[in-house]
């Protein structure tokens, strides 16, 4: 996944890590190639420090998450299996990742379509999750479904039991 939402100080920001050959590129997961000819990360890590600087567990987390965003990475996998592990270790959830070395057979390339703050909105995918105080809800009212950084900078050491007390 190269999108991340995140709520910000003007409304729903799309946090998107380029892709060589762009969102069209039609490969295999393992082979898709993050577009490091762009500043991405440090365009990202200061949209997420100028969101989330002011919420209560910014300064706790910070140092944990500021590396992602400091180190190359070149395949987007490699990226994606390093920030879902340290969210994992942060939420201090049980859950065990694995990888597969190659796609199940019969599976096609990886199609990719772009995602929007809107697709997030349907009353299927809010359903029954919880509510939290989130930095800029006193203007734009609660944001479901954003990216996970948010719950955890807004509640810290309290986001697994949220998660796991939710009806999804």
């Amino acid at each position: 996944m190269n999108r991340a939402i995140i709520p910000a100080a003007n409304g729903l920001t799309t946090l998107s890590i380029p892709l060589v050959g762009g969102r069209e590129t039609r490969q295999v997961l393992k082979d898709v190639r993050i577009d490091n000819s762009q500043n991405w990360q440090l365009r990202h890590w200061r949209t997420i420090t100028s969101a989330y600087r002011r919420s209560p567990w910014f300064e706790f987390y910070e140092p944990g998450l500021a590396p992602f965003f400091e180190k190359r990475y070149d395949l987007l996998s490699e990226w994606n299996l390093e920030l879902m592990r340290w969210t994992i270790r942060t939420l201090k959830a049980n859950i065990e990742l694995s990888t597969l070395d190659q796609r199940s057979p019969g599976t096609g390339p990886l199609q990719q379509r772009p995602c929007k703050p809107s697709d997030f909105q349907n009353p299927m995918y809010t359903k029954d999750l919880p509510v939290y105080p989130q930095v800029f809800q006193d203007r734009l009212g609660f944001q479901p479904n954003v990216s996970i950084i948010d719950l955890i900078f807004n509640e810290g050491n309290h986001s697994l039991a949220l998660l796991t007390n939710a009806s999804i």
